[in-house]
């Protein structure tokens, strides 16, 4: 592991010997295209009309090829501006550069511990690893999504708090800017045709009552690896015969509808269909330690929060939130509870959520977008500090 970093800074110096572009880079492990880059490049174009948007991202998440990885450290290494949205190795390696590094988190807060918070556990990075591969290094700030969320990126980042810019990111201008109002609606329709041809097979699911739209977060190293299979399971029974459709967003459970069926809740897996264009469909997010919480919100749904597996996971990788502590009128161990307020069984406590939401955001709004070409053009007008990260 050494070695190769220790290769990789050797290369990044000679590469450093071209002179540099006008450029700005979009980096990312997270997606071929991260929503957020999206959103942005439009003003970034029009900001900075002498620089050419250059995107290097992973064709998958997570998978990190040689030749993207040269490439990458080719635009670190000669660009003016480079975007982050998430670890990236060329620019965390390299000791120094002259590019302005931000990093854009591709998340809107914290609920869940990560990077520098959750060493050592079952669902972190060792601190052997995150020493000799520089987890987030270099970077010249960080872009936070919300003020509540500067303290757990400031831990999280390791970085000293006024690093931390919480300037909102331009997913909260797609859910709240009537100027994305035409982008909405052609998603929208997108993920409703979609939503339409998964549950074809349920002729009864277009008439439900309500729709559920259920949001967990990614597990690494958790104790049991059948838990989302065993959480739509519990749902599904939850709800049985109870007028109510179930949507699952974001994961393939393909051995799972049959029992769903059974269970008498028709359900629906989402793969493929962006979680944030889905809200608009739900009468109730349900989700865990998820940063989709915030989405919710800012998209006005009603949010409650199912945590089966909360003790495990206050250990790995910890909470920066704990729901069943913090959230306790809104927060189920117990699938048969937090359905009792689906169903109007006992009421929805409005006033926590929107409390939660509150101390949060801090009045944080649309215009993230803006906000942000504004600190970006502001922190190329000053002149580059080399100074090892």
């Amino acid at each position: 592991m050494e070695l190769v970093a220790w290769l990789i800074r050797v290369l990044f110096r000679a590469l450093s010997l071209f002179p540099q572009q006008r450029k700005i880079v979009l980096l990312s492990r997270q997606a071929a295209r991260p929503f957020d880059f999206s959103l942005i490049e439009p003003e970034l174009a029009r900001r900075f009309p002498n620089h050419r948007i250059v995107w290097s991202c992973v064709a998958t998440i997570g998978e990190m090829s040689v030749p993207l990885m040269l490439q990458q450290l080719w635009h670190v290494a000669t660009a003016d501006l480079c975007l982050v949205d998430g670890y990236v190795p060329a620019v965390s390696l390299p000791r120094r550069h002259r590019a302005l590094v931000v990093q854009e988190w591709h998340a809107l807060g914290a609920i869940k511990k990560f990077g520098y918070q959750s060493l050592d556990t079952a669902a972190g990075r060792s601190t052997h690893a995150a020493s000799a591969l520089r987890m987030h290094r270099g970077y010249d700030f960080v872009i936070a999504g919300m003020p509540g969320a500067v303290e757990a990126f400031s831990e999280a980042f390791d970085v000293p708090r006024e690093k931390i810019v919480p300037l909102g990111l331009p997913r909260i201008d797609y859910l709240c800017s009537d100027a994305l109002a035409s982008a909405r609606a052609r998603r929208f329709a997108r993920a409703d045709k979609a939503l339409k041809e998964a549950f074809f097979t349920y002729p009864d699911a277009s008439s439900c009552a309500r729709t559920v739209l259920y949001a967990p977060t990614f597990r690494k190293g958790n104790d049991d690896p059948q838990w989302l299979e065993h959480a739509v399971l519990a749902l599904c029974s939850a709800l049985s015969g109870t007028s109510t459709r179930l949507v699952v967003a974001e994961h393939p459970l393909d051995g799972v509808h049959e029992c769903a069926r059974a269970l008498g809740t028709p359900v629906a897996f989402m793969r493929g269909v962006p979680t944030i264009d889905l809200l608009h469909t739900a009468d109730y997010v349900i989700t865990d330690y998820s940063t989709v919480a915030f989405e919710a919100g800012f998209a006005g749904r009603p949010t409650l929060f199912y945590v089966p597996d909360i003790e495990e996971y206050r250990v790995s990788p910890g909470l920066n939130i704990d729901p069943l502590r913090e959230l306790s009128t809104i927060s189920f161990t117990d699938a048969h509870e937090l359905a009792e307020v689906l169903l109007g069984a006992r009421p929805y406590d409005a006033e926590a959520f929107s409390a939660f939401m509150d101390a949060s955001s801090q009045g944080v709004r649309e215009g993230s977008i803006t906000r942000i070409v504004d600190a970006l053009e502001d922190a190329l007008a000053r002149p580059k500090m080399l100074e090892s990260a």
